[in-house]
């Protein structure tokens, strides 16, 4: 006769803190998720003599962003290209934040006969999440005091004469370049660069947006009575 019950799928595992450590394989649907995308991640698992404490799934979120910001008369600041990036600012939105977890008097749930092990399936949606910078205005506001330094000086190269001077409305003729690829001297460069505050720099903002991607590390842990862990980590890189 053929039996259903719990068979152990291989002879020797390995010892770890006294007790064995379990058997963790982890897949995925898609390696390439985009925004608005379904990751369904699905962890196998299996321990010689069926001691779990809990299978656990987290999720780490790092969004990584530039600034594109235009000015009322038409000057542009890009902060972030495909070939480089003048400031690059991360924020952590969550760091191995608990997705799922089963504790072991639930796992019999996820016991998967054909296999002889359990399976326990998540389905991630794949969205913009809030962190620390909302994508408008206030970006001026809450970038590091280094940032703010970085953006006044790519501003100085960049920014048009009208611009410059809803800034700086007395502004001496001696702030513009008279020739040469930039249109302010280096009086004009060096007066934006030490003057210009981040609420002057508001009342000109026609626009501002973050130029940002993810960077989504999915953690998923089997673990025995004894923490005797064993872990499976991918890490998603994702535009947004």
């Amino acid at each position: 006769m053929i039996s259903c019950k719990k068979n152990d799928p291989i002879a020797e595992l390995g010892d770890t803190n006294n007790e064995f450590a379990s058997q963790l394989r982890v897949t995925y649907n898609n390696t390439k998720p985009a925004i608005g995308d379904t990751l369904i991640v699905s962890a196998s698992t299996w321990q010689r003599d069926d001691k779990f404490q809990k299978v656990a799934i987290y999720e780490t979120l790092v969004e990584s962003f530039g600034i594109d910001m235009t000015l009322t008369n038409g000057t542009r600041v890009l902060t972030t290209t495909a070939d480089e990036s003048t400031i690059m600012v991360v924020d952590t939105i969550s760091n191995k934040n608990v997705l799922l977890e089963v504790q072991a008097a639930d796992l019999d749930k996820y016991w998967v006969t054909s296999s002889n092990n359990y399976v326990v399936n998540y389905s991630y949606m794949v969205k913009v999440k809030d962190g620390k910078y909302a994508n408008d205005i206030t970006l001026i506001d809450k970038i590091s005091e280094a940032n703010f330094g970085s953006l006044k000086s790519i501003l100085s190269y960049s920014i048009s004469k009208s611009d410059y001077l809803l800034l700086f409305a007395s502004a001496p003729a001696t702030d513009f370049s008279t020739s040469g690829a930039y249109v302010l001297s280096t009086a004009g460069m060096t007066n934006l660069k030490q003057n210009l505050t981040r609420a002057k720099l508001k009342t000109i903002v026609k626009a501002i947006k973050k130029i940002a991607s993810y960077n989504l590390t999915i953690d998923v842990a089997s673990v025995t009575p004894t923490n005797t862990t064993t872990a499976a980590t991918r890490t998603f890189d994702i535009k947004l």
